[in-house]
Order: C-alpha cells, then sequence, then structure tokens
C-alpha cells in the first residue's frame, strides 16, 4: 500500500510538472516573440492552477507581427520534442522515462489540436480566442493548408519520437513498474482504489489552500494591453491611456469597475471629430459605481485619428481596461455603414440584416423616464443591436436580477453586444430626454 501510494504522488507531481513545463513553453513563445518584435510583455501568468494561462503584451500592433506572436506559443513547444525523444532514448530512469513520455503525448495532442483549430476556421466554426484563429485571422493565410502543415508536424514528431526514442519499449517499462511487484498486485483493488481517491483528495485540497482552486476567478479576456488604474491617482479630466489609430481598426474594451462615488468612463476622439455612433467627440462607455462582472463594449471600429480613455474627475476606487483590436474586416466596415445610415436618419428596419437576430421592438417613443418596452426571456447567450434614430436622446437599460445594464448612453447604436445571463425575466426601459427618436431592437439567442 505504501509503494503504491508514492507511485499515485509521484504521477500526480510528474503530470503537474508536464502540464506546468507546457504552459511555459507556450506563454514563452508568445513572450519571446513579442520580444524579438521590439513590444513589451506586461503580464506573464503560467499558474494555470489559478488562471488560464496567459500573457498582456503592448507595443505590437502591425497585423503580421501579431500573427506571428499568435504562432509562437503554439509552435516553440514543438522544438522540445527532438531533445526529449535523445533522452527518452537514452535514460534508464523509470520516473524520467514516465515524464517525458507524458511530455510527448501533450505536444503530439496539441500538434493535432492545432490542425483541428485551423480546419474548424476554414469552415467557419472555431472560437475566435484561439492562437490559430487568432493567426489566420491577422496574416490571411489559408486555414487548410496550415491545418495540413500541422498534420505533417504531427506525423514526423510521431515518426521521431515512435522510431528514435522507442516509445513502445520505454512505456512498456514504464506500465512494468506502475504494476508493482507480484506481491504488490495480490493487495485487493478496492483498496489500492480507495487509496488513490484519499490521496487526491488530500492533495487537491491541499492545493486549493495554498493557492486557490482551478477555476475559482474568472479569466481574462483576449488582449494586447492589460490597464490596472487607482483612480485616485488620476488628475481632473486626465486621459490615463492614449493611441493612434492607422486605418480603420474593430476596438474591444473589456473592463471592470469597483468605485467609491459614479464614474464615467469614455473613449474620446482627441481632434474633435465626432462619432457616427453619437455625432459627438465623446463615447460614454461605462457610467455607475461598480461592474461586478466584466462589462464588454466590443466590435467597436475607430477610423483613422487620436483617441483617449477618460475616466471623470475625482474618482476613487480601481479600474482595469483590457483592450484588443484588429483590422476592420468587411463585417465591421458594414456595421460602421449602419451606424452612419443611423446618424443621416436613413435607417430603417430593413437595414440590419444580421443573421440570428429578430426585429423585437420598433417605435417612436415619447419623453420620459423608465419607460417599459418589452420583457426579454430568462437565460443565457442574449445578444443585442439596438438603433436609435432622429435627433432625441435615448438611454436604453436592461433590467435583471436586481440590477440594470446600460445598453445605449450617449450613443446612437449597438451592435452584437451580449445580455447578462438571469433566470426568471429581464425588461428592457428607456428614458428619453429629448424628441423625437425612434428606436429599433433586434434580439438573438445562442
Amino acid at each position: 500500500m505504501k509503494k503504491t501510494v508514492l507511485r499515485l504522488t509521484a504521477g500526480i507531481a510528474v503530470a503537474l510538472a508536464v502540464i506546468f513545463l507546457y504552459a511555459l513553453a507556450h506563454e514563452g513563445g508568445h513572450a519571446l516573440m513579442v520580444l524579438l518584435l521590439g513590444g513589451q510583455v506586461t503580464n506573464f501568468q503560467v499558474n494555470f492552477l489559478r488562471h488560464p494561462p496567459q500573457i498582456s503584451y503592448t507595443g505590437v500592433s502591425d497585423p503580421l507581427h501579431r500573427a506571428l506572436v499568435s504562432l509562437a506559443g503554439p509552435v516553440l513547444p514543438l522544438l522540445l520534442i527532438p531533445p526529449a525523444t535523445l533522452v527518452l532514448r537514452r535514460t534508464g530512469s523509470v520516473p524520467v522515462k514516465g515524464a517525458l513520455l507524458l511530455l510527448l503525448l501533450a505536444l503530439l495532442s496539441t500538434t493535432l489540436t492545432s490542425a483541428a483549430v485551423s480546419l474548424g476556421c476554414g469552415l467557419g466554426g472555431s472560437q475566435p480566442s484561439e492562437d490559430l484563429a487568432k493567426f489566420l485571422r491577422y496574416s490571411g493565410a489559408n486555414p487548410f493548408a496550415v491545418a495540413a502543415g500541422f498534420c505533417v508536424l504531427f506525423a514526423l514528431s510521431f515518426l521521431l519520437a515512435w522510431k528514435v526514442g522507442r516509445v513502445p519499449a520505454a512505456a512498456a517499462s514504464v506500465a512494468a513498474a506502475l504494476r508493482g511487484s507480484p506481491q504488490e498486485g495480490r493487495q485487493p483493488l478496492a483498496a489500492r482504489t480507495a487509496a488513490a481517491a484519499v490521496l487526491l483528495a488530500v492533495f487537491a485540497a491541499a492545493f486549493s489552500q495554498v493557492i486557490g482552486w482551478p477555476g475559482s476567478s474568472q479569466g481574462e479576456p483576449p488582449h494586447h494591453t492589460k490597464l490596472e488604474i487607482d483612480l485616485a491617482e488620476l488628475g481632473p479630466g486626465e486621459a490615463f491611456y492614449t493611441f493612434h489609430v492607422q486605418e480603420p481598426t474593430s476596438y474591444d474594451f473589456v473592463y471592470r469597475v469597483a468605485a467609491r462615488s459614479e464614474v464615467k468612463l469614455r473613449l474620446v476622439n482627441l481632434q474633435g471629430e465626432p462619432f457616427a455612433h453619437s455625432g459627438q467627440s465623446s463615447l460614454i462607455l461605462f457610467q455607475g459605481t461598480r461592474s461586478p462582472s466584466l462589462s464588454y463594449f466590443t466590435g467597436f471600429t475607430l477610423l483613422e485619428g487620436e483617441y483617449a480613455l477618460e475616466i471623470s474627475p475625482d474618482s476613487r476606487g480601481s479600474l482595469q481596461v483590457y483592450i484588443d483590436s484588429r483590422p476592420a474586416d468587411p463585417v465591421a466596415l458594414g456595421y460602421l455603414e449602419l451606424i452612419q445610415a443611423v446618424s443621416a436618419g436613413t435607417f430603417t428596419a430593413e437595414s440590419y440584416q444580421e443573421e440570428g437576430y429578430e426585429l423585437v421592438f420598433q417605435g417612436q417613443l415619447p419623453e420620459g423616464e423608465n419607460q417599459l418596452l418589452i420583457e426579454v426571456p430568462g437565460g443565457s447567450g442574449l445578444k443585442i443591436s439596438a438603433f436609435a434614430v432622429g435627433e432625441g436622446e435615448v438611454e436604453l437599460y436592461y433590467s435583471a436580477g436586481g440590477s440594470a445594464d446600460t445598453i445605449l448612453q450617449g450613443s446612437k447604436a449597438t451592435i452584437g453586444r451580449w445580455l447578462e445571463a438571469h433566470g426568471g425575466r429581464g425588461e428592457l426601459r428607456a428614458s428619453v430626454r429629448r424628441a423625437p427618436v425612434t428606436l429599433f431592437i433586434y434580439l438573438s439567442r445562442n
């Protein structure tokens, strides 16, 4: 029994070490490429037991360079395959053999995963946050060719490990060591299983106390810039982040606010040019005191110019902002045309034809506060697109579960915004400060 416990402990430790090594190599690949391209790594996270491994960086904005950064994560760990294979061939240590077999298994499986992600992108079914999906988006490479390339890498790596590393013989020796001697084999299977379960539970409990339970905190969204701001350190009207846009670019702003007074988070055009979304040179991203979960303002296309993020003066508390960007694709440019139609007053119910969205409200609203428009069924996966046409001023809110989320405030349109998941039913309400204004609301459930 003692030997069984020791072998299980060693197995768990080896597995965690292999996972950590892969996470280090993967995120290290991203970081190394950022540094080679002249950027700066602002956050490097490989503690997979607390957060998903990830990095954030600044100073790399060229689409081709960002493509290389995205590709370096999946590719750099593959450089471990040749040395791992050679060591596996030469070592006589069973624990080392076991660790190397696990490492090779992880590397080969991630190679197939990269091929599958590329193929999924080609078929239109992959997650946009995947590294290979980002690489394909930034580089414009053929996804089927990339998938074929990773399949070739897998085949070559597999043959190298199988032939040179003598994987079958190594696996047989590790399996024999795990089985133990014949005397150990006579121990009741139930007792050995129970010991393994107890040890695993104790191990997990210990780690949860030391470093926190895996998944207890929300992972960070995709980003190239992460800002953590102490609001008390900002001066009145101070811009805490400025940036330049050279060509139409789609931006994602994801933020979390914890303040002791009401604050406004604004996006400002420093050249004074009005946004098509609002007709003004500034746009309110957030107004309130607190956003307990991450709030999203995504898919926002900016034209060439100088921009800044500002917070209202005399604010106290903290602010986290994650920023991601990508060249505006035809879809994003189409959204911009929609918003320009709203600004020009030519938008109609038929102007917005995005698949999966249904027109649930259309009407001219009178002046008044907190007007109930429609009730919304509960659940998750709800997205909203809303357009306010006319010279009037309207604020649109989504109320559910005792809290309210601002959909439109100081802007004329939002497209594809996620609504907070909730049970029961929610409500869409509007406050009209000045008429006339005609509101169009579309909903989609994924």
